[in-house]
């Protein structure tokens, strides 16, 4: 199979880095995937860029700026998973072509990790991609704001594209618009789940009812 795997940063990547006891559990997870499929792996800045953007606040920094900040960051976050794993490290999508495997994550301002890895799923022809959250699934409202938010098992990309938001840096939602569109256009099977248990990948590519299924 080809997948793509986006591990959000919410759930992997703390104020100083890269959260140990996580990748010591989610590691061996992804070691055993790519042994036997085209694996590509994104990474989001979590905590790290947040807590960053934060402290830079009052200094007047345009946009594009911090965001070209926030890219450095996270490139740190692609270049420790690459080591990690020994898979290469991808820093501009004109790297990706159809047997492509790697790692990437933030590449130019205005574009989510999402983005780029929904792009990238794209451009590999994958079969699936996998977004790790920590949330689980997709709900109808902010379940942090409404409590009458209500999970969805399943949705189609048409009712995916009115949930998403365009967001911006640290605030890209579940899955963005960008990311939405490049999903639906090649018509990947997507699956949005709680990526606090990295076994919960493998339930996915077993076809267990986990998270939210996004097709059709």
């Amino acid at each position: 199979m080809k997948i793509v795997v986006k591990i959000g940063g919410s759930v992997s990547i703390g104020e100083k880095g890269p959260d140990f006891s996580y990748f010591s559990r989610l590691l061996p997870v992804l070691e055993g995937i790519k042994r036997k499929n085209q694996l590509i792996i994104v990474i989001g800045g979590g905590k790290l860029t947040r807590a960053y953007g934060k402290s830079i606040e009052k200094f007047g920094l345009a946009r594009n700026e911090k965001e070209e900040i926030f890219i450095k960051l996270i490139e740190a976050n692609v270049r420790f998973l690459s080591a990690m794993l020994k898979m290469k490290p991808i820093f501009s999508l004109d790297e990706i072509r159809p047997n492509t495997s790697g790692v990437i994550g933030g590449i130019v301002p205005g574009r989510s990790t999402d983005a780029n890895g929904a792009i990238a799923a794209k451009r590999i022809g994958a079969d699936v991609f996998i977004k790790m959250t920590n949330v689980d699934g997709i709900y109808t409202k902010d379940p942090k704001k409404s409590s009458s938010a209500r999970k969805l098992d399943k949705i189609t990309f048409a009712g995916m594209k009115k949930l998403a938001v365009k967001g911006s840096p640290n605030k890209y939602g579940v899955l963005d618009r960008t990311a939405v569109q490049a999903l639906s256009s090649a018509k990947i099977k997507t699956i949005v789940l709680d990526g606090k248990e990295p076994k919960n990948i493998l339930k996915a590519l077993k076809g267990s009812a986990i998270g939210t299924v996004i097709e059709g």
